[in-house]
């Protein structure tokens, strides 16, 4: 269509400012990359701008205006036009590409034009559009389109969605649309290197134009300006000026076609922007395109009879097959099995009821025995099953939710419908995992047959990509015989003496009215001690304590543990207070909440390991969570004394020796630390002599203490700050502690050095044993990100290689103590610490066979060391 009149238009035009709005999401969204390292913050912020728009809006004309590189007639003009500006980022000009990309595969055109910006492709395209009688919809951010804004165009801000009109212009930027460009030629703008009249602000800018009508009567009658700044600054830069308004005012007469058609919104290219979102790891907006797997189109079936059951099993003898279990709604526990499906591949999958189940237990488990290799998604709950019906573990199952974890441990959900999406390209036509309703009928028939489906498709694609990685050793012999571990430990649980604890958190409710009385009388007043806000006026406006900095946010002082740590050394006030946090926080997260926890068949607390959480390779625990504990307080280490044996047994405790401090000497082969070690010698004393010297003016205690956190933190990438904040000295003194450290320690450092190298290469490190972590935050332009990425990189080897010697041990030790048919059981593993509760005449057997076993997990260049202890509670065993 031609720019000149034509017949009215209906519907709308959007004009998509994509600058402002891709700028806006690279830093407003942080630290968002793909497992490859590729940077996705804008694209993502972009892309879900643009389908907010689409879904709301319902455009019926769409366009994205982009800017083009290189320069423009504006730096022409004027040579420091942007002058001033810093070089697009390295991390968002990678992701330009992608955004048009997206334009593409939602079917938005993109609109440029060479020598221009963005601003007057927009500018002129709205006003061809209004001549047409066709309303104009711009969508951006930026002030400066405010001067387009007539009857006919209106602006769109996607920060609240609100549109703005003439007369909102006007109430929003203090003048009316044709008079923005004036004010803007006063203003100027520093990010562009726009001047305007040196001295003339925002605020008088718009009062001068207000007062005299226009830029141009304001020149004409500068004389007579009664502020003496504003006049002389008028007075001395009209060239200056007139030039800025040059540079602000939109071009709105490009020789651009206004082609409609070309502008209709039209449905998105599926198979493209699937793809597309694929590669960028957009799961959940991948979940909106992704077709549903249709199951007319797989070979489901329901087994009926036990001669089915037969049948089946003779055609998957030698092959390869994957099972799935549905549990009833809540649960995770045998007594809520739904039924089982079998999977073959090529969408083959038979379910077996929990009726036929339960009247054929022992053909199923040798069903389950007939093929060569089994793959199963989430296997620990699975466990119960075969302690119920007394099933034997397929010899050769693979998990597939720890492949997905092994191959990408930064990931925090590996359900197999998520899974699906990323890997195949498909999504389960059922309920999503921890949504599903109890099923019935045909529908758990094609869920729990689905679910076997995917298991197999999902197995046959991350196999390879384990093999390519190396990492099935770390599957088949740690990971995978860990499970069995694990599911044993949940359910053992570890028993409790609740009156003990009763008994306690009656004292510590003592303890802390007390303490709020003291607290109530130094601040002269009672207030809500757990009101951070209440306490900054407390400590900084009644009190007068040293301020430390307002949150950025909230405007107000903050008063966390390291602010309340730092007045503590000075004050009494803040030291009760964190003495008040630490024991409502014991209270209430373990004095009253383990008792209810117990469970009432059992009587001792189960808890759950996640085997996939950390990215380093740890375990952790939840409902409750045990490895949270404190033990370096008093406090901290009597609640152990409420985690006690049954009857005749003893609870013994196996601690690995500074096992992270002895994996760096390991992985760095640095002379110090390998001889330090060999000698057995106290490594915190070594690094003293090493780093202090024979005649530091230190006791003994904080000699060692001082180096301690001088090794740990070196491990951690502890900083100059931080090691000074720590130790409490001048930051000065703390670099010169590590600089002499790794004088003497010159093999630590080059390791480090070489890790961080070929971690940036690669994007990922690696443990003793194979398991990787990726880092893509080595590659930002953030240096926060980066200098975390750099300490990750520096720790994670470490950390996951300390974490794979203690599953090795606990694999062992568990192996041996069955074939031994011992009574002993391992009940709980908090950090580098193994518990036991042990029978009165195993335990010399167990203190050497946990010692040798844990000692044994592998062989380094320095000998491993265990801590070994035998207590009535797990207080006296440490």
């Amino acid at each position: 269509m031609n720019s000149g009149p034509a017949n009215p238009q209906s519907g709308r035009l959007y004009l998509v400012d994509g600058m402002s709005h891709i700028y806006r999401a690279y830093y407003a969204i942080q630290g968002l990359r793909t497992k490859k390292g590729l940077p996705t913050n804008a694209v993502y912020g972009f892309t879900n701008m643009l389908r907010k728009l689409i879904k709301e809006e319902q455009p019926e004309f769409l366009g994205v205006a982009i800017d083009l590189t290189g320069p423009t007639v504006r730096h022409e003009q004027y040579e420091g036009y942007k002058a001033t500006r810093r070089p697009m980022p390295d991390d968002l000009a990678s992701q330009i590409p992608y955004v048009l990309k997206v334009c593409q595969a939602l079917c938005v055109p993109i609109l440029s034009y060479p020598r221009y910006e963005a601003d007057d492709v927009i500018g002129t395209l709205a006003r061809k559009a209004a001549e047409c009688a066709l309303d104009v919809v711009v969508v951006t951010i930026d002030k400066d389109m405010f001067q387009l804004v007539n009857d006919r165009i209106s602006i769109l801000d996607t920060r609240t969605m609100l549109r703005l009109d003439r007369k909102g212009v006007e109430e929003k930027f203090g003048v009316p649309p044709e008079k923005v460009v004036d004010v803007l030629s006063l203003v100027g703008d520093s990010s562009d290197n726009i001047v305007g009249a040196p001295g003339i602000g925002d605020k008088g800018a718009k009062q001068l134009i207000q007062e005299y009508g226009s830029l141009e009567n304001l020149l004409q009658h500068r004389d007579e300006v009664t502020r003496k700044t504003y006049r002389e600054s008028l007075q001395q830069n009209e060239t200056l000026i007139r030039q800025s308004r040059d540079l602000v005012t939109i071009c709105a007469d490009l020789p651009l076609e206004l082609d409609l058609e070309k502008l209709r919104k039209c449905d998105p290219n599926q198979e493209v922007a699937r793809e597309l979102f694929a590669e960028l790891e957009f799961m959940n907006l991948l979940d909106e395109l992704l077709p549903a797997v249709e199951p007319a189109a797989r070979q489901y079936a329901v087994l009926e009879t036990a001669q089915q059951i037969l049948d089946l099993g003779r055609d998957l003898q030698g092959k390869a097959a994957s099972v799935a279990v549905t549990f009833a709604e809540g649960s995770h526990q045998a007594e809520g099995l739904e039924g089982v499906a079998v999977g073959a591949g090529n969408g083959k999958a038979w379910l077996i009821p929990r009726q036929l189940l339960e009247n054929q237990p022992a053909l199923v488990g040798k069903l389950l025995l007939e093929p060569a290799h089994v793959a199963i998604h989430d296997l620990k709950p699975f466990y119960g099953l075969l302690c119920r019906f007394s099933w034997k573990l397929p010899p050769d199952i693979r998990d597939t939710m720890l492949m997905a974890y092994l191959l990408s441990p930064n990931q925090s959900n590996f359900a197999l419908d998520r899974l699906a999406m990323e890997y195949l390209g498909s999504k389960a036509s059922g309920p999503a995992e921890g949504e599903a309703p109890t099923l019935f009928g045909e529908a758990l028939a094609n869920a729990t047959c689905e679910k076997a489906d995917l298991t197999w498709e999902l197995f046959n694609k991350l196999q390879p990509q384990l093999v390519e990685k190396k990492l099935e050793p770390l599957l088949r012999d740690v990971e995978m015989p860990l499970v069995e571990v694990l599911a044993a430990m949940e359910k053992q649980g570890v028993r409790v003496d609740c009156e003990f604890l009763r008994q306690m958190s009656q004292e510590m409710e003592a303890e802390v009215n007390a303490l709020t009385n003291r607290i109530f009388e130094l601040a002269g007043e009672s207030f809500n001690i757990n009101s951070p806000r209440q306490l900054a006026v407390i400590l900084f406006e009644k009190m007068k304590l040293p301020q430390p900095k307002k949150t950025r946010k909230a405007g107000h002082y903050a008063t966390g543990f390291e602010v309340l740590e730092q007045l503590a050394a000075s004050y009494d006030l803040p030291r009760l207070i964190l003495e008040y946090r630490e024991l409502t926080k014991l209270k209430g997260t373990y004095l009253d909440a383990l008792p209810r926890l117990v469970n009432p068949k059992t009587g001792r607390i189960h808890t759950s390991y996640n085997q996939m959480v950390a990215s380093t390779g740890r375990l952790s625990s939840s409902n409750p969570n045990l490895q949270n504990i404190p033990i370096k307080s008093e406090v901290g280490r009597k609640i152990r004394r409420a985690f006690i044996p049954e009857g005749g047994f003893r609870i013994l405790a196996a601690d690995y020796s500074q096992i992270e401090l002895r994996v760096m000497a390991h992985l760095s082969q640095d002379p110090v630390l390998l001889d330090s070690f060999r000698r057995d010698e106290d490594i915190h004393e070594r690094t003293a002599r090493e780093v202090f010297g024979m005649n530091a003016v230190m006791n003994p205690k904080e000699f060692r203490r001082h180096a301690k956190v001088i090794n740990y933190g070196i491990m951690y990438g502890l900083s100059a700050f931080g090691l000074a904040q720590n130790l409490k000295i001048d930051r000065h003194e703390a670099q010169k502690y590590i600089d002499d450290y790794f004088k003497k320690y010159e093999g630590v450092k080059k390791w480090i050095d070489l890790t961080l190298a070929d971690a940036r290469q690669t994007g990922y490190v690696s443990t003793l044993f194979g398991r990787i972590r990726q880092i893509p935050e080595l590659l930002s332009s953030n240096w926060g990100l980066r200098g975390f990425g750099e300490r990750t990189a520096v720790n994670a080897p470490i950390q996951g290689t300390a974490a794979d010697l203690i599953k090795k041990a606990m694999v062992v030790a568990y192996r041996e103590m069955k074939d031994l048919k011992l009574r002993s059981r391992l009940i709980m593993q908090v950090h580098d610490e193994l518990v036991f509760e042990v029978p009165e005449e195993e335990l010399e057997l167990m203190s050497r066979l946990v010692t040798e076993r844990m000692e044994g997990a592998a062989e380094l260049s320095v000998p491993l060391r265990v801590d070994l202890a035998i207590g009535s509670s797990w207080l006296e065993a440490k």
